[in-house]
């Protein structure tokens, strides 16, 4: 993206945030951080758990793998990974390449690719269920008027095509045939590169197709695992409404969680997701019932608990995983 593209972006998520404040109040966004008070310990330490389990449903995927890493040494990739793409602008990506070059030690460059792609594919499977679930957990809402449900009912059937498309992607493989379609593009020199590399994308979509094939009860653990991950994290918000003593349901946690993520998604253009966060929680919130001004708080807490999740990685990184956190930072 160009740096006028992503000022402009940065500009839009900065007024949608502003807009929010002022019509929610700083006073009630202080009062409300006051009254999570050190509840907020439970909210950071139930990411541990969350990152735990999508540590166990990465190393399910590697364990028949020779040379494959301790579940802690992939815990520790795991946290530093987060760390990196936090501070991302766009996309969150960055702590992909931080992943492979962690793994390459123990499994060579190819298979580390290959495991990070693995993981990087069934965490989107994951995240698709994910939303399907908070789809049906919203039209179970009874005030959910028409418009809404009708919205929700495009994107479910968008959701169950892009299923059908990861599922593919695990069976035939999509590396070689995407690296190619971008060589095809003509871009100079990362054109050049795709093509003296066509080797390596073909091991990596190997590793993906034997996977899917001699190993799919792993496969589809994995995805359970990381399914499980997501509804672990639902708690944050739990843990958020009973502190300011508002009323919520575990259903309608688990739409605002899910939404909230895919509305993140959609809107992943807005740097560090700026606004786009807030004013999802904001809306979906206020959909469940609860006070909208709730959700700021929500908002909020789920900051402190990333910066502070951020702050351990980048301490697990070592000199050069900073380093890749200061070049993930910067890219333009």
């Amino acid at each position: 993206m160009s740096r006028p593209l992503r000022f402009l972006a940065l500009a839009a998520g900065a007024v949608i945030l502003g807009l929010l404040v002022r019509e929610v109040g700083i006073e009630s966004l202080v009062d409300g951080a006051r009254a999570v008070g050190w509840l907020a310990v439970p909210i950071v330490a139930l990411h541990g758990v969350v990152y735990g389990l999508n540590t166990f449903a990465w190393w399910l995927t590697l364990a028949h793998e020779p040379g494959a890493p301790p579940w802690r040494t992939l815990y520790r990739i795991m946290i530093v990974g987060f760390a990196i793409n936090f501070l991302t602008p766009i996309v969150n990506a960055g702590g992909e390449p931080y992943r492979i070059a962690a793994l390459t030690p123990w499994l060579g460059t190819r298979r580390a690719a290959g495991s990070v792609l693995q993981y990087a594919m069934l965490h989107a499977y994951s995240s698709l269920l994910m939303w399907l679930t908070a789809i049906a957990a919203a039209l179970s809402l009874g005030h959910v008027d028409g418009r809404i449900r009708a919205t929700l009912g495009v994107l479910a059937g968008l959701i169950v095509t892009a299923l059908f498309v990861v599922r593919s992607g695990h069976r035939h493989g999509f590396v070689t045939g995407l690296a190619g379609w971008i060589a095809r593009r003509r871009l100079g020199r990362l054109s050049a590169w795709l093509a003296r590399r066509e080797a390596d994308f073909e091991a990596v979509d190997a590793q993906l197709i034997a996977l899917h094939r001699d190993q799919r009860g792993r496969l589809l653990a994995a995805i359970a695992v990381d399914y499980v991950s997501r509804l672990v994290a639902v708690g944050e918000l739990l843990i958020v409404a009973y502190a300011v003593g508002a009323a919520m349901s575990w259903t309608a946690a688990t739409m605002i969680s899910g939404l909230s993520a895919l509305a993140v998604n959609i809107f992943f253009i807005l740097p560090y997701e700026m606004g786009s966060r807030e004013g999802s929680l904001y809306a979906l919130f206020a959909l469940a019932g609860v006070p909208a001004s709730v959700g700021m708080i929500a908002a909020v807490l789920t900051r402190i608990r990333e910066i502070a999740w951020c702050v351990l990685g980048l301490l697990l990184a070592g000199k050069g995983g900073r380093s890749a956190a200061r070049e993930a930072a910067t890219t333009p």
